[in-house]
């Protein structure tokens, strides 16, 4: 996953989108992970969900939400590729 992500991020690069958007992924004390991709300016464009989590147990969750174009998500530490893959899932749909 992280090298569609990379691939992903390089295909929305055009000299303009990187200087003002992208992908930001963070560590959060839970623990676990955070992702946040920025839509703006891409040919994506995604309706607003509201924060939805999922959680089979206090080490095994996710969560995300749609605002304003921007993807956002979270989960424990073993979910960070999962998490890119709900992003692959959610703009190639």
């Amino acid at each position: 996953m992280i090298d569609w992500l990379q691939e992903w991020y390089i295909s929305q690069c055009n000299g303009e989108w990187e200087h003002d958007f992208g992908v930001k992924i963070e560590t959060i004390d839970n623990p676990g992970w955070e992702i946040t991709i920025d839509l703006e300016g891409t040919n994506y464009i995604l309706l607003d969900k509201e924060w939805i989590i999922y959680e089979k147990s206090r080490n095994d969750w996710y969560g995300y939400k749609i605002a304003n174009n921007t993807f956002n998500a979270a989960g424990d530490p073993s979910k960070l590729s999962f998490l890119i893959s709900l992003f692959k899932d959610i703009i190639t749909k």
